[in-house]
């Protein structure tokens, strides 16, 4: 079995034309059928379905397709590998993220790969389905690093490498009853409507754990329409200290919480299970590096209140 046979499988596979991934693979048609032939061959069973358009896999190409993936992996793996023993890191590193993160500036990371390896890509993942949500992806290989927000235990097989914390503050209109208080606590907020995230957020963990569980707040997953609805006076919210900042914050109060459980952590997880490729270590590097707070940052603390 031919390893660029397989390349060529799943080209047809993910353009359901022969005609088509002959076109992206830069060969002639008549070449891609002579690949898919010998697969057909070797194999002994039919990958496709010709006579339907677009063309289909067989039940035997469906097994084949992720087999095959598997194992274009695997080769470009070795071949990254070898590269790094050389001195070269080169390769390719999924990075799921949360909306938010924090003080972590993605955009010095991602240049910090480019200057200093620029034989690694780096391909971006926002994930609107929480923290859960990517430490799952990491569990079953859709990502290999998810920076993520979730204050629990991860699974079996998952690491979280923390980047750094920061308290949550209490978000509400000045003329709110608390607004003026240097800081609240806990029992202070017992009878406000809490603007939460949806279930599955790092967000919503902590501050369920704080307040009690709910099943009738009002979930928002965006901290710009959070921040709307603060200042229309329709409720009160929680947020990472550094969620909210300029614009956003306008015409509103932050208020800190007395209570170290209301406290966001970033980490950056990723899979024991798996031998981590050079590239991904690269970037695991890279984060945790620009994560590190600077020399007044460590004297100082978060100091900031916006009001």
């Amino acid at each position: 079995m031919d390893i660029r046979d397989l390349e060529y499988f799943l080209a047809c596979c993910k353009a359901r034309s022969f005609t088509a991934a002959a076109r992206e693979v830069h060969i002639v048609q008549s070449a891609m059928s002579c690949a898919i032939a010998r697969l057909e061959q070797d194999l002994g069973a039919p990958l496709f379905d010709r006579t339907a358009t677009p063309i289909a896999l067989t039940e035997q190409g469906v097994a084949l397709q992720a087999a095959a993936q598997r194992i274009i992996d695997a080769v470009q793996a070795a071949r990254d590998e070898v590269a790094a023993v050389s001195g070269q890191v080169r390769g390719t590193v999924t990075l799921g993220s949360t909306g938010h993160t924090g003080r972590l500036d993605l955009a010095c990371v991602l240049a910090d790969i480019r200057e200093h390896h620029p034989g690694v890509v780096v391909q971006l993942r926002q994930s609107h389905t929480g923290s859960d949500g990517l430490v799952h992806a990491v569990r079953d290989g859709t990502v290999d690093i998810a920076l993520t927000a979730t204050p629990d235990e991860p699974p079996r097989g998952i690491a979280l490498h923390p980047l750094f914390s920061e308290p949550m503050v209490f978000v509400c209109q000045p003329d709110h009853r608390l607004s003026q208080r240097p800081s609240v606590a806990v029992p202070d907020l017992r009878e406000e409507m809490i603007l939460r995230p949806p279930p599955g957020w790092g967000t919503r963990t902590v501050i369920d754990t704080a307040l009690g569980a709910t099943r009738s707040a009002f979930e928002i997953g965006n901290y710009a329409l959070m921040a709307r609805l603060v200042r229309a006076a329709f409720a009160t919210t929680l947020v990472p200290a550094s969620a909210i900042t300029g614009d956003l914050l306008a015409g509103l109060c932050a208020i800190p919480v007395d209570d170290c459980r209301l406290c966001w952590t970033l980490s950056a997880a990723v899979c024991t299970d798996r031998r981590m490729t050079a590239a991904t270590i690269v970037l695991l590097d890279a984060l945790i590096q620009r994560s590190l707070p600077c020399p007044q940052e460590l004297a100082t603390g978060l100091t900031r209140v916006f009001r």
